[in-house]
């Protein structure tokens, strides 16, 4: 044993000490009765060795594995502690739910084993496993289970399967329908976090709330909730919205130095885009003198930036700027988007190039370029976006339509198409990138590339509508392929009923194969949706072709004074109006 000692490193001693793994004293200094491997164990204190010495070598499968056994030899607690830990870390899920129950075994009382285990029964959707953890932890003493619960809460609200999750969660609402923390799990499971069962959650939360009125956590849960019913009814319900920001007000009377309430009160008014108020309460809580001041005097100088108060927010970047405060990246780039807004370009330009590397300095250099561009130095744009080496299928798909844009500004579509076209070559599945290409391609009339490219679009994304959309209106347009053009459209009207575009495209082929009244009453919709000078040359051709020669002309004369630039209309009007 001398000679092992002296070939072990001191940190493997160390590590032993920490875990306890010698004889445990109790509070009166008597071995403790809790199982532990003792010194004369040789097996299990040679075992914890060669496993923290594979692990300072970087070895952590095999000090996993070693772990493992001794684990299952100590039945100790701390080993089994340590064992499990390193079998997560080694992805052995299976075992790591083993040993975590005999982690239990060892200390019943534990919480740390039960919230693995819960975690390891969900990863594996094992219901059954989840709901008998759920139970056990309902049973854990009162001065532990309120923390598990809430833990468990967190877990529920990123399990995948909704379903499941109100399960495990309505152990505790059944085992313990006092506890404020059963419901609070309940509301979670019902949400996740895509908001899926909003009626049962806030159902839940009120729950909760009643039996632990102004609960800070509650609250903040109840407010998210309302906003995101406000949200579903596409803002209409502003009864929802009120009401999310009255419960925190009361919850902050009821808890005043409840800090997370005011931080969420003001981003709650940010994001509803209250920004004045916003700025005062976050201008406030940098006032705290807390670790977080400069984030807080970030939000409130975004709060002014976002309420278009440029020269209030211009004059606190650069005394950020200049004091070396805050994120130098987010400064930066937002002296920029104020350079932007006040189209001083080469300003903004400037600005931008100064984002030092990091979140914010891919999308900088592309403001850069095109800030360039408006400053009508767009080939030295196109130099400069050529010279960016992205790193990322983004980035490279960021670039190659950034400059697209720029050839298009100068009305080169074919160096617009290229663009793409070459970023194509190395992101082939990029749906987004082809479509815009296939736009192009029609654009150069390289007609059998565009339908080839709208085609693969359909295939990668079979629920794009605006895919169907272009190319069935493509052949409506040149008078080709008109049943499939029907077809094609049509498809595109289910997924997107209400889309202008599409009742355009509508009309227009119902145009083609002589279905005139059809064609009027899509082209009528089209129009009311979105006053565009392609839909009223649609609608006013059809409005001609019915014999209402004088309303097809007023069609046409009311959308050109809006839109006097518009060529199709100035081409639909002279071919009739000869």
């Amino acid at each position: 044993m001398l000679l092992i000692m002296k070939v072990v490193p001191p940190f493997a001693f160390a590590a032993l000490l920490a875990l306890g793994l010698f004889l445990s004293p109790n509070a009166d200094g008597q071995a403790s009765s809790q199982p532990s491997p003792q010194p004369n164990d040789r097996m299990i204190v040679l075992g914890i060795l060669a496993a923290e010495f594979s692990l300072q070598n970087g070895d952590v499968p095999t000090a996993a594995a070693t772990y493992y056994e001794v684990a299952k030899r100590s039945k100790d607690a701390k080993v089994s502690e340590r064992a499990v830990e390193l079998l997560l870390r080694a992805r052995r899920l299976d075992d790591a739910r083993e040993i975590s129950s005999l982690w239990l075994d060892a200390d019943s009382a534990a919480v740390r084993p039960l919230q693995i285990m819960m975690a390891l029964a969900l990863t594996a959707q094992d219901e059954p496993s989840a709901l008998a953890t759920a139970r056990r932890i309902a049973a854990l003493p009162d001065a532990v289970r309120a923390e598990a619960m809430m833990d468990v809460a967190r877990q529920l609200a990123q399990h995948r399967d909704r379903d499941g999750a109100v399960k495990v969660a309505s152990v505790f609402t059944e085992q313990l329908p006092t506890a404020p923390e059963s419901f609070y799990a309940l509301s979670a499971a019902s949400t996740g976090t895509t908001n899926s069962r909003l009626n049962e959650a806030m159902l839940a939360i009120e729950r909760a709330l009643s039996l632990r009125p102004n609960w800070p956590q509650a609250v903040a849960v109840k407010s998210r909730l309302l906003l995101a019913k406000f949200a579903a009814s596409k803002g209409v319900s502003t009864a929802d919205r009120d009401a999310s920001i009255a419960s925190l007000n009361a919850a902050l009377t009821a808890n005043p130095d409840a800090r997370e309430l005011r931080l969420l009160l003001a981003r709650t008014h940010f994001d509803l885009e209250q920004f004045a108020t916003a700025r005062t309460l976050f201008s406030a809580l940098a006032e705290d003198g807390k670790d977080d001041a400069e984030e807080m005097r970030l939000a409130a100088t975004l709060s002014s930036y976002h309420a278009k108060d440029f020269d209030t927010a211009e004059r606190e970047f650069l005394d950020a700027v200049a004091t070396e405060r805050g994120d130098p990246g987010a400064v930066r780039y937002y002296l920029g988007r104020i350079s932007e807004n006040r189209k001083r370009w080469s300003e903004a330009a400037e600005r931008f190039a100064q984002v030092p590397r990091g979140e914010r300095y891919w999308e900088s250099q592309l403001r850069v370029a095109n800030a360039m561009a408006q400053d009508k130095r767009t080939l030295q744009a196109i130099s400069l976006l050529r010279a960016l080496k992205p790193s990322t299928a983004v980035e490279r798909v960021s670039r190659a339509q950034a400059e697209a844009s720029l050839w298009r500004e100068t009305g080169d579509n074919v160096k617009a198409f290229e663009a793409l076209d070459a970023a194509i070559g190395t992101d082939a599945d990029d749906a987004d990138l082809i479509y815009e290409s296939a736009m192009l391609a029609e654009r150069i009339d390289r007609l059998d590339e565009a339908e080839k490219r709208f085609r693969r679009v359909i295939a990668l994304q079979p629920e794009r509508a605006h895919a169907y959309n272009a190319l069935g209106y493509s052949f409506a347009d040149r008078n080709i392929q008109l049943d499939e053009a029907r077809t094609l459209i049509e498809r595109a009207h289910q997924l997107a009923p209400e889309d202008a575009a599409i009742l355009d495209s509508m009309g227009w082929i119902s145009f083609r194969q002589g279905r005139l009244a059809d064609a009027e009453k899509y082209l009528r919709q089209a129009l009311a949706k979105f006053a565009d000078g392609e839909i009223a040359a649609h609608l006013g051709e059809v409005v001609w072709m019915l014999g209402r020669h004088d309303e097809a002309r007023a069609i046409w004369q009311t959308q050109l004074k809006a839109q006097p630039d518009s060529d199709i209309l100035k081409k639909t009007m002279a071919k009739f109006d000869k």
